[in-house]
């Protein structure tokens, strides 16, 4: 039975509300209640899923509608289920509330990323009901733990249930936005993504009374190396990737903008900072955790080197979490179909490889053979805050423009499928 278009979207746009309503904050990160509703719905239609749960409460749903023709390597639509934290006083309306206004659908996660969930349910459902089979396998996966490293989400799944999400190509977060430069319009696709190299640096000095100042303090040391940090760039490099796609944007790699500077060399930012325990006592250790993120080609020894090019070699260093950087050809047909679809879908503007300074589950799918690309196509008008609105307060996805991507969205992923939209959709 095929779909109403209008259905389909009043649908999909229930289910993300839905999602947002569902507090999966991370930590403590109770992705189960979002597995247990994507599962519901999934059953309704007869969809094949299973739920892995590493640890009480962290659950990841993986679904999978079969093709015609098994040879053929699967494609994987991939989200996660849970969000940062809030700092709930700082928004204007309830941050798992959920509500429609002024054009958006407001809440955590209503960007990153529970809009593509529901985008990717919403598609699996309408093909289970039109009754059609997809020329290769589906699998829809909707993971746990992306906020705090993945360790019991997509990793999880790579290390142990890799045939539950094995595939040939897999669609993720964090491409197909509009990129307002100046008057043109540019559609980023993502293909590349930083690793991260998660640093504890730690200095020991005199502990002594507080009455008793002095200049050699282990806060005072540690004090001085964020400073060297923050004013010391890591050496620039420019990857492939970023000569071939600021050349599509028209922009010299000595003139790139603020935006574009993180995707020229590694980086490092101290985030977390402790020392002390008593107020009149100076303490003998102080310590600093650095995000550290590399680019493709470079790895953990690499970055570790210069690190200590800018802190010296007293510091000690402790790596306590490191993911690899993973990049993916954009020369392959599905590529094609995003970027062909994508610029006739807005006339005028261009769609071009990226890379994210960030990280996301891809870095793990990838360690199976798949190609990963970042397509979660939403149009936005130049006066909305998209980038910042990332973890940030007040995250709301513009219903327009969400509307838009998932006409986008639905026939790419049908195209691919070797399934025509109108044999889905009325």
């Amino acid at each position: 039975m095929r779909t109403a278009w209008e259905t389909f979207e009043r649908e999909t746009i229930d289910h993300l509300r839905a999602l947002v309503r569902l507090d999966t904050t991370n930590p403590p990160g109770n992705e189960r209640i979002a597995a247990h509703y994507l599962g519901a719905a999934f059953a309704r239609e007869s969809i094949e899923c299973a739920t892995i749960e590493p640890l009480p409460t962290r659950a990841n749903l993986v679904a999978r509608v079969a093709g015609t023709d098994r040879s053929r390597p699967p494609l994987m639509l991939s989200s996660h289920t849970d969000v940062v934290g809030v700092e709930a006083a700082r928004w204007t309306r309830d941050p798992f509330g959920a509500e429609l206004a002024e054009g958006c659908v407001w809440g955590r996660g209503s960007i990153d990323m529970k809009s593509k969930c529901a985008m990717d349910l919403g598609l699996a459902l309408a093909i289970k009901r039109a009754g059609l089979l997809p020329a290769r396998d589906l699998i829809i996966a909707a993971v746990a733990d992306e906020e705090a490293g993945s360790e019991l989400g997509a990793r999880y799944l790579v290390e142990h249930h890799p045939d539950l999400i094995r595939a040939g190509f897999v669609l993720n977060e964090t491409g197909g936005f509009t990129l307002h430069l100046g008057a043109r319009r540019f559609y980023p696709i993502q293909v590349a993504e930083k690793g991260f190299v998660t640093v504890k640096m730690t200095v020991s000095g005199t502990p002594g009374h507080g009455s008793m100042p002095r200049a050699d303090t282990a806060i005072a040391w540690i004090a001085d190396l964020i400073g060297r940090i923050t004013r010391t760039p890591m050496p620039r490099r420019v990857t492939p990737l970023m000569r071939r796609m600021l050349a599509g944007l028209g922009i010299s790699p000595d003139q790139a903008p603020p935006l574009f500077r993180p995707m020229l060399a590694n980086t490092v930012t101290p985030t977390i900072v402790r020392a002390g325990y008593k107020d009149n006592v100076i303490p003998g250790e102080a310590w600093v955790i650095l995000d550290g993120r590399t680019l493709p080609g470079e790895d953990e020894r690499g970055f570790l080197r210069e690190l200590r090019d800018i802190v010296g070699p007293e510091p000690t260093l402790e790596v306590i979490k490191t993911a690899p950087p993973v990049e993916a050809s954009p020369d392959t047909p599905l590529f094609d179909l995003i970027k062909t679809r994508t610029e006739a879908a807005d006339p005028g503007a261009r769609a071009i490889p990226w890379m994210l300074p960030g990280a996301t589950d891809s870095k793990f799918y990838a360690q199976l053979g798949a190609i990963c690309y970042g397509f979660a196509p939403v149009r936005l008008d130049p006066r909305m805050p998209f980038g910042a609105l990332y973890h940030g307060n007040d995250e709301r996805m513009p219903v327009e423009g969400f509307l838009w991507g998932l006409r986008l969205y639905t026939g790419v992923v049908l195209n691919f499928l070797g399934i025509r939209t109108e044999d889905v959709f009325a």
